[in-house]
């Protein structure tokens, strides 16, 4: 290969890690809501250079998960209660109908693998064992696999990049329910749930299981919040809840 290849190749690698270890990192919530991102500490945190961490800042910024402010930098992207309804609101409605169109087209292969990613998330635990305060890296990938691969069949790329850009934005806030000392849920019963309904192709039920599932994760960080137990400023408007 030649050596300016190999270079490119070497810098891509590492663009791609900055950006990856970042962007987890934020929906994750070891980098917090409104935290602000200097580029000196994220160099230390990471041990890469200027260039990959300036990429990966400017990648987050237009999938909104940072903010850049002027004369002030980069931050991590705040949370709030009308930011929370509105994302909350818009999930349902677009898993709505990518469930829909999965359900109606979805065969074989597409049943397979949403059993094969059920029993995976079943087998991880939701918080860290080692942070109780701290959602499980491991959860959260099987996590985002099983709903994704609820809709997988849905048939449309464009349905499905908006829904996992949707779905990404969620999991910060349940990483920031997790933080709460409130009760944890019964999950593996919600995703079963969701599972049998969808092979079952009954759409109707399996519509109305994830809108319940989601709106169960808006009402946890919402209580927790409105409790006084969350680390950031978010703040809760009473008796304000999805339609």
């Amino acid at each position: 290969m030649p050596p300016s290849l190999a270079k490119s190749d070497s810098a891509q690698t590492l663009n791609a890690s900055a950006f990856n270890q970042l962007r987890s990192d934020i929906i994750a919530c070891r980098l917090m809501p409104n935290e602000r991102l200097r580029v000196e500490a994220l160099r230390e945190r990471y041990e890469m250079g200027n260039s990959p961490i300036r990429e990966a800042l400017m990648r987050l910024e237009a999938e909104g998960l940072v903010e850049l402010e002027q004369n002030k930098g980069f931050k991590v992207s705040e949370v709030s209660q009308e930011k929370l309804l509105d994302l909350m609101q818009s999930r349902i409605e677009i898993e709505t109908i990518a469930l829909r169109w999965a359900l109606e087209k979805g065969g074989v292969e597409w049943e397979a693998d949403l059993l094969s990613a059920f029993h995976r998330l079943s087998r991880q635990a939701k918080v860290d064992p080692l942070n109780p305060r701290a959602i499980s890296a491991a959860w959260s990938k099987e996590h985002a696999d099983f709903h994704a691969a609820l809709v997988s069949a849905c048939g449309s790329s464009t349905m499905m990049s908006i829904r996992s850009r949707l779905f990404e934005q969620a999991e910060r806030y349940v990483a920031l329910s997790i933080m709460s000392t409130g009760p944890l849920r019964d999950d593996v019963t919600e995703h079963k749930q969701l599972m049998r309904a969808a092979l079952n192709r009954e759409i109707d039920k399996t519509i109305e299981l994830n809108r319940i599932h989601i709106t169960r994760t808006l009402d946890k960080v919402s209580g927790s919040l409105a409790a006084g137990k969350s680390q950031t400023d978010l703040r809760i408007v009473n008796g304000k809840t999805l339609k």
